[in-house]
């Protein structure tokens, strides 16, 4: 028993050399052949090795295209059939192979040219040369980068009906920022007395009477948080400090003949309201600019409509 499997070995060993020499002997035969400038002896020997898409062989096959012109027609068909080896052989991933694929792609061997395929196997080439990146490490450079992020700040003009002159300003991150907003109707009436809606209160004068005229000093300053909901909506929450002061204009008129004489403001304590400022607002993006609407309230007891316009920066 031991006799027969030396002698299957001495048998088998000695033809398996035998084969491989024979399987490059194509290659050592083209090369000497090439060496001669003889390129349709070369292309012979080579072609043997296409049927079995011995990679040396096409690499040899394509250089013969791309050097010699006139032998192109007749390599038509052998070159196909090295495009097929190197589309099996890059379907495994092998990157020398995606390499000469598109060489023949962009130089139109053995197929029409194709700058769409060649971008294709580029790319994909390219894909294969970065090193893969860890579920976890790709978590952790998402992070870092979200923890990143530049803040982005805004700028704006901030109307509402009763102090239309006001100005916001303010930064937003990833999803939270902040915000400062002051607005008045650059009204600063003073005023000599106080009232309420009955009339004067603690004056002397016994006489006199309203004119319907009113104005209303109206100031307030807030701050607050900004909440980024989504990428184009934005909502904007504050307190801070305001004053409205009504005041309502009356005619002095004179004790015995009860003609006019002067006239000054009261400070209608029933409608004026200072202390506790608040605003909400709904901000929406568009690219560099917003706008926004809400309201706006002092001491939980007015409110206002608030509505902005500005931009991104």
């Amino acid at each position: 028993m031991k006799r027969l499997l030396l002698l299957i070995i001495c048998i088998i060993f000695p033809l398996g050399l035998l084969a491989q020499q024979q399987q490059t002997e194509y290659n050592r035969k083209g090369d000497d052949a090439m060496k001669r400038q003889n390129y349709s002896d070369a292309k012979i020997w080579y072609e043997e090795g296409v049927s079995q898409c011995d990679s040396y062989s096409i690499n040899q096959l394509t250089k013969i295209w791309l050097k010699n012109e006139r032998m192109r027609p007749s390599m038509r068909s052998l070159m196909n059939k090295c495009l097929n080896c190197l589309n099996v052989m890059a379907t495994e991933n092998d990157t020398t192979a995606i390499s000469k694929l598109i060489v023949f792609y962009e130089n139109g061997i053995g197929t029409p040219k194709s700058e769409e395929l060649a971008t294709y196997w580029h790319e994909r080439l390219e894909t294969m040369r970065i090193p893969v990146i860890s579920a976890t490490n790709e978590q952790a450079l998402k992070k870092k980068n979200i923890s990143r992020e530049r803040m982005k700040f805004f700028f704006g003009y901030s109307y509402s009906i009763e102090s239309p002159y006001g100005l916001t300003v303010g930064g937003v991150a990833r999803r939270l920022g902040w915000y400062v907003r002051f607005k008045t109707n650059m009204s600063f009436k003073d005023h000599a007395s106080e009232c309420n809606n009955n009339g004067l209160i603690g004056s002397i004068i016994d006489y006199y009477s309203f004119t319907n005229k009113k104005k209303v000093n109206n100031y307030a300053g807030t701050a607050g948080m900004v909440v980024k909901c989504t990428p184009w909506l934005y909502t904007t929450v504050g307190l801070g400090y305001g004053d409205r002061s009504v005041l309502y204009e009356y005619q002095v008129k004179n004790e015995f003949t009860g003609a006019d004489e002067q006239k000054a403001w009261a400070k209608n304590i029933d409608a004026s309201y200072k202390g506790i400022a608040a605003d909400l607002d709904f901000m929406i993006k568009f690219n560099h600019v917003f706008i926004s609407a809400g309201c706006n309230t002092i001491n939980f007891k007015y409110i206002d409509l608030n509505a902005g316009l500005g931009f991104f920066f």
